[in-house]
Protein backbone atom coordinates (compact mmCIF):
# COMPACT_ATOMS: atom_id res chain seq x y z
CA UNK A 1 0.00 0.00 0.00
CA UNK A 2 1.31 3.41 -1.01
CA UNK A 3 0.33 6.83 0.35
CA UNK A 4 1.27 10.11 -1.33
CA UNK A 5 1.10 13.56 0.27
CA UNK A 6 1.88 17.09 -0.89
CA UNK A 7 2.09 19.05 2.34
CA UNK A 8 -1.10 18.03 4.20
CA UNK A 9 -2.99 17.17 1.01
CA UNK A 10 -3.35 13.42 0.58
CA UNK A 11 -3.41 12.27 -3.04
CA UNK A 12 -6.70 10.31 -3.19
CA UNK A 13 -5.49 7.63 -5.60
CA UNK A 14 -1.72 6.93 -5.54
CA UNK A 15 -0.01 6.80 -8.94
CA UNK A 16 0.86 3.51 -10.60
CA UNK A 17 4.53 4.43 -10.69
CA UNK A 18 7.02 6.96 -9.34
CA UNK A 19 10.11 7.94 -11.32
CA UNK A 20 13.09 9.24 -9.33
CA UNK A 21 15.93 10.89 -11.26
CA UNK A 22 19.33 11.58 -9.72
CA UNK A 23 21.10 14.22 -11.81
CA UNK A 24 24.83 13.95 -12.43
CA UNK A 25 27.06 17.00 -12.01
CA UNK A 26 30.35 15.23 -12.74
CA UNK A 27 32.78 17.16 -14.93
CA UNK A 28 34.61 15.58 -17.88
CA UNK A 29 37.92 17.07 -19.03
CA UNK A 30 40.48 16.06 -21.66
CA UNK A 31 44.04 15.62 -20.37
CA UNK A 32 47.10 15.55 -22.56
CA UNK A 33 48.28 11.95 -23.17
CA UNK A 34 45.60 10.59 -20.83
CA UNK A 35 42.47 11.56 -22.73
CA UNK A 36 39.08 12.06 -21.15
CA UNK A 37 38.77 11.77 -17.38
CA UNK A 38 35.85 12.35 -15.05
CA UNK A 39 36.00 14.59 -11.99
CA UNK A 40 33.32 13.48 -9.51
CA UNK A 41 31.05 16.22 -8.21
CA UNK A 42 28.23 16.18 -5.64
CA UNK A 43 24.88 14.94 -6.90
CA UNK A 44 22.49 17.47 -8.37
CA UNK A 45 18.93 17.94 -7.21
CA UNK A 46 16.70 14.87 -7.24
CA UNK A 47 13.58 14.94 -9.42
CA UNK A 48 10.32 13.06 -8.84
CA UNK A 49 7.82 12.46 -11.63
CA UNK A 50 4.43 10.76 -11.51
CA UNK A 51 0.91 10.94 -12.89
CA UNK A 52 -2.18 10.88 -10.69
CA UNK A 53 -5.84 10.17 -11.34
CA UNK A 54 -8.15 12.87 -9.98
CA UNK A 55 -11.59 11.31 -9.62
CA UNK A 56 -15.00 12.75 -10.35
CA UNK A 57 -16.59 9.40 -9.56
CA UNK A 58 -16.69 7.24 -6.44
CA UNK A 59 -14.06 4.49 -6.38
CA UNK A 60 -13.45 1.88 -3.67
CA UNK A 61 -9.69 2.42 -4.04
CA UNK A 62 -9.91 6.12 -3.15
CA UNK A 63 -7.66 6.20 -0.05
CA UNK A 64 -8.67 9.61 1.27
CA UNK A 65 -10.88 9.69 4.33
CA UNK A 66 -10.94 13.36 5.24
CA UNK A 67 -11.58 14.52 1.67
CA UNK A 68 -13.05 11.47 -0.06
CA UNK A 69 -16.08 13.46 -1.24
CA UNK A 70 -13.95 16.08 -3.03
CA UNK A 71 -13.88 16.14 -6.83
CA UNK A 72 -11.02 16.43 -9.32
CA UNK A 73 -11.23 20.23 -9.55
CA UNK A 74 -10.67 20.57 -5.79
CA UNK A 75 -7.39 18.60 -5.89
CA UNK A 76 -6.23 20.27 -9.10
CA UNK A 77 -6.84 23.75 -7.64
CA UNK A 78 -5.03 22.84 -4.41
CA UNK A 79 -1.95 21.61 -6.26
CA UNK A 80 -1.99 24.52 -8.72
CA UNK A 81 -2.21 26.85 -5.71
CA UNK A 82 0.96 25.31 -4.28
CA UNK A 83 2.67 25.85 -7.63
CA UNK A 84 1.56 29.48 -7.90
CA UNK A 85 2.64 30.23 -4.31
CA UNK A 86 6.22 29.45 -5.33
CA UNK A 87 7.18 28.00 -1.96
CA UNK A 88 8.73 24.60 -1.24
CA UNK A 89 6.27 21.93 -0.14
CA UNK A 90 6.71 18.71 1.77
CA UNK A 91 6.50 15.60 -0.40
CA UNK A 92 5.82 12.32 1.40
CA UNK A 93 5.58 8.80 0.01
CA UNK A 94 4.94 5.93 2.40
CA UNK A 95 4.89 2.23 1.66
CA UNK A 96 3.13 0.19 4.35
CA UNK A 97 1.74 -3.28 4.85
CA UNK A 98 -2.01 -3.57 5.59
CA UNK A 99 -1.17 -4.30 9.25
CA UNK A 100 0.55 -0.91 9.59
CA UNK A 101 4.16 -2.10 9.31
CA UNK A 102 6.16 0.59 7.54
CA UNK A 103 8.39 -0.65 4.71
CA UNK A 104 9.86 2.63 3.48
CA UNK A 105 9.24 6.36 3.51
CA UNK A 106 10.37 9.29 1.37
CA UNK A 107 10.03 12.70 2.93
CA UNK A 108 11.54 15.61 1.04
CA UNK A 109 11.08 19.33 0.67
CA UNK A 110 10.49 20.02 -3.02
CA UNK A 111 9.39 22.64 -5.50
CA UNK A 112 6.66 21.91 -8.03
CA UNK A 113 8.43 22.24 -11.37
CA UNK A 114 5.67 21.36 -13.80
CA UNK A 115 1.99 20.44 -13.88
CA UNK A 116 0.17 19.07 -16.92
CA UNK A 117 -3.59 18.51 -16.94
CA UNK A 118 -4.76 15.64 -19.12
CA UNK A 119 -8.35 15.15 -20.19
CA UNK A 120 -9.35 12.47 -22.67
CA UNK A 121 -12.47 10.69 -23.84
CA UNK A 122 -11.02 7.45 -22.47
CA UNK A 123 -10.82 8.96 -18.97
CA UNK A 124 -14.59 9.34 -18.72
CA UNK A 125 -15.48 11.99 -16.13
CA UNK A 126 -12.06 11.89 -14.48
CA UNK A 127 -8.84 13.74 -15.24
CA UNK A 128 -5.13 13.05 -14.91
CA UNK A 129 -2.44 15.37 -13.64
CA UNK A 130 1.24 14.86 -14.46
CA UNK A 131 3.54 16.29 -11.78
CA UNK A 132 7.29 16.91 -11.71
CA UNK A 133 8.93 17.85 -8.41
CA UNK A 134 12.50 18.89 -7.68
CA UNK A 135 14.38 18.59 -4.40
CA UNK A 136 14.70 21.84 -2.45
CA UNK A 137 17.87 22.85 -0.63
CA UNK A 138 17.97 25.75 1.80
CA UNK A 139 20.30 28.57 0.85
CA UNK A 140 20.97 32.21 1.67
CA UNK A 141 22.73 34.14 4.39
CA UNK A 142 23.27 32.63 7.83
CA UNK A 143 23.66 34.31 11.18
CA UNK A 144 27.05 33.90 12.86
CA UNK A 145 26.88 34.02 16.65
CA UNK A 146 30.07 34.92 18.57
CA UNK A 147 30.25 33.64 22.15
CA UNK A 148 32.94 34.32 24.73
CA UNK A 149 34.31 31.27 26.51
CA UNK A 150 35.27 31.10 30.18
CA UNK A 151 38.96 31.30 29.35
CA UNK A 152 38.44 34.58 27.50
CA UNK A 153 38.65 33.10 24.02
CA UNK A 154 35.85 33.47 21.52
CA UNK A 155 34.04 30.86 19.47
CA UNK A 156 31.68 31.25 16.56
CA UNK A 157 28.73 29.13 15.52
CA UNK A 158 26.24 29.36 12.69
CA UNK A 159 22.73 29.88 14.03
CA UNK A 160 19.94 28.25 12.08
CA UNK A 161 16.32 28.72 12.97
CA UNK A 162 13.89 26.01 11.98
CA UNK A 163 10.15 25.89 12.63
CA UNK A 164 9.27 23.53 15.44
CA UNK A 165 6.25 21.32 15.82
CA UNK A 166 3.53 22.24 18.25
CA UNK A 167 4.08 20.41 21.55
CA UNK A 168 0.82 18.80 22.64
CA UNK A 169 -0.31 18.33 26.22
CA UNK A 170 1.25 15.40 28.05
CA UNK A 171 -2.11 13.67 28.22
CA UNK A 172 -5.12 14.28 26.00
CA UNK A 173 -8.58 13.12 26.96
CA UNK A 174 -11.56 13.04 24.64
CA UNK A 175 -14.97 13.12 26.36
CA UNK A 176 -16.50 11.17 23.49
CA UNK A 177 -13.56 8.87 22.82
CA UNK A 178 -12.06 8.55 19.35
CA UNK A 179 -15.17 7.06 17.78
CA UNK A 180 -15.21 7.81 14.02
CA UNK A 181 -12.13 10.04 14.35
CA UNK A 182 -9.21 9.51 11.97
CA UNK A 183 -5.57 9.17 12.89
CA UNK A 184 -4.77 12.09 10.58
CA UNK A 185 -7.18 14.37 12.42
CA UNK A 186 -5.97 13.38 15.90
CA UNK A 187 -2.30 13.85 14.99
CA UNK A 188 -2.99 17.24 13.39
CA UNK A 189 -4.95 18.40 16.45
CA UNK A 190 -2.12 17.47 18.80
CA UNK A 191 0.93 18.52 16.78
CA UNK A 192 -0.44 21.23 14.51
CA UNK A 193 0.54 19.20 11.43
CA UNK A 194 0.72 15.62 10.18
CA UNK A 195 4.51 15.42 9.80
CA UNK A 196 4.70 12.48 12.22
CA UNK A 197 1.59 10.70 10.94
CA UNK A 198 3.20 7.61 9.48
CA UNK A 199 5.74 7.23 12.28
CA UNK A 200 2.87 7.20 14.77
CA UNK A 201 0.91 4.78 12.59
CA UNK A 202 3.88 2.41 12.43
CA UNK A 203 4.46 2.69 16.18
CA UNK A 204 0.85 1.67 16.84
CA UNK A 205 0.85 -0.91 14.02
CA UNK A 206 -2.22 0.48 12.31
CA UNK A 207 -2.85 1.30 8.68
CA UNK A 208 -3.43 4.72 7.18
CA UNK A 209 -6.08 5.88 6.50
CA UNK A 210 -8.25 4.40 9.23
CA UNK A 211 -10.96 5.25 11.72
CA UNK A 212 -10.04 4.94 15.39
CA UNK A 213 -12.04 2.91 17.86
CA UNK A 214 -13.87 4.68 20.68
CA UNK A 215 -11.60 3.15 23.34
CA UNK A 216 -8.40 2.99 21.29
CA UNK A 217 -5.24 4.35 22.92
CA UNK A 218 -2.47 5.81 20.79
CA UNK A 219 1.20 5.90 21.73
CA UNK A 220 2.99 8.94 20.40
CA UNK A 221 6.52 7.81 21.26
CA UNK A 222 8.49 4.78 22.28
CA UNK A 223 9.02 4.55 26.02
CA UNK A 224 12.36 5.68 27.37
CA UNK A 225 13.63 7.84 24.49
CA UNK A 226 15.00 10.79 26.40
CA UNK A 227 15.78 12.76 23.26
CA UNK A 228 12.13 12.85 22.20
CA UNK A 229 10.40 16.17 22.80
CA UNK A 230 7.20 14.44 23.87
CA UNK A 231 8.57 11.49 25.87
CA UNK A 232 5.99 8.95 27.04
CA UNK A 233 3.08 10.89 25.59
CA UNK A 234 -0.03 8.70 25.44
CA UNK A 235 -3.40 9.63 24.03
CA UNK A 236 -6.12 8.09 26.16
CA UNK A 237 -9.86 8.12 26.19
Amino acid sequence: MYYFYLDNLQIPIPPKSLEISYSNKNETIDLLQTGEVTIPKPLGLTEYSFEILLPNSKYPFNQSILEKSKKAEYYANKIHGMKLAGNPVKFTVVRMKPNGEMLSMITERVTIESLTNKEDHDYGFDMYLSITLKQWRDYGTKKLVIEENKDGSASAAVKTERPTDKVPAKEVKSPNGFNKATLQRVVKQQFGNTNNLFKIAALNKIGVPCYLGATQALSMYNEGKGTDAWKNLILKK
